[in-house]
This record gives C-alpha cells, structure tokens and sequence, in this order.
C-alpha cells in the first residue's frame, strides 16, 4: 500500500505521533495534507477528512459556579450541626483567618483532610456524601455559588479554590 492510497486520517495520526504530543514534544506546525477524498465507486470509498478545530473560546468560564447544588448545601448544614458543631462553630470556616489558611488551596484538598481527620473521634467515620455536604456548606459560606448539579468525588474539586476570588490553574 502507498502513502497516497492510506486514509487520511491514518496519515494524520502517524504524522502527530512522529512529531510528538504536547507534553512529550513541539507539536506539528500544521496537520499534514490529507489526499484529495477520492470519488466513491466500489473500488474506492470516500475518504473521511479529519474534524476542524474549533476556535478555542476566550470567554471567562465560571469555575466556581455550580459545583455543589443548593440542596446539597442545605444536608451539609444539618450535618454541620449535628456532627461538626460538638467541636467547631461556622465562624472557623469562612472569613480572613479561614481564607488565608485554606484560599489558596483547593476544593478537594479540604475535602480530602475533612474526610480523613473528622470527626475528631473517629476520623472517616461518615458516609462520603455526608462530607461532600459539608464542604458543599463550607464553599457555600465562602461566597460559592450552588448550580443544578451535586458536588461528587469525581467532581473538579481540585480545580476550584476554596476562595472563590482566587484563579484556578
């Protein structure tokens, strides 16, 4: 078989490969020509041509809207208070001293020390949804805002700060 007779989206991904991926190597220049698609008889199909790109978008995503549902916010504030408030009161987790040991930081690194030090008594002790509610509460006393969806252990919890005025990335 030639060069000219393979798919060109055979070509296309051998070409990537050979050059290399963004973070294995310098990306190619530009998508190697593809053949011209070849009329369609019995003998030769037509060739399918790669997708374009899209453009990217320079439109500012809202990555700490809609982590956490609002619902999910209300069971983390009952939690809070039947579990968490025996030894801490909300005012620990929201203003300066909060947002200077924990802004920076991400969703899920909170997440993650909450559900494996908490309780005090029997760290990891509750289910997983209980301390997603939780931090569901806490992000919400922070100033994040709830969307239609619930906050999940494979949510993007670790690219979304716990101070909602910090970037991410």
């Amino acid at each position: 078989m030639t060069r000219s007779s393979l798919p060109a989206c055979v070509l296309y991904v051998a070409a990537f490969l050979a050059a290399g991926c963004a973070s294995g190597g310098p990306a190619p220049a530009a998508p190697p020509e593809a053949p011209a698609p070849l009329a369609a008889t019995p003998d030769a199909p037509v060739v399918p041509q790669p997708p374009e790109e899209a453009e990217p978008s320079d439109a500012p995503v809202a990555a700490t809207a809609g982590v956490y549902s609002a619902a999910q916010a209300d069971r983390g504030a009952t939690a809070f208070d039947e579990v968490c408030a025996e030894c801490h009161t909300t005012s620990e987790f929201r203003g300066s001293t909060f947002q200077r040991n924990w802004g920076r930081r991400t969703v899920y690194s909170f997440f993650r020390t909450v559900r494996s030090t908490m309780p005090d008594n029997d760290p990891g002790a509750l289910e997983e949804q209980v301390y997603l509610d939780v931090v569901s509460y806490i992000m919400r006393m922070n100033g994040h805002e709830p969307g239609p969806s619930e906050m999940l252990p494979d949510s993007p919890m670790r690219e979304v700060r716990m101070d909602p005025s910090t970037p991410s990335g």
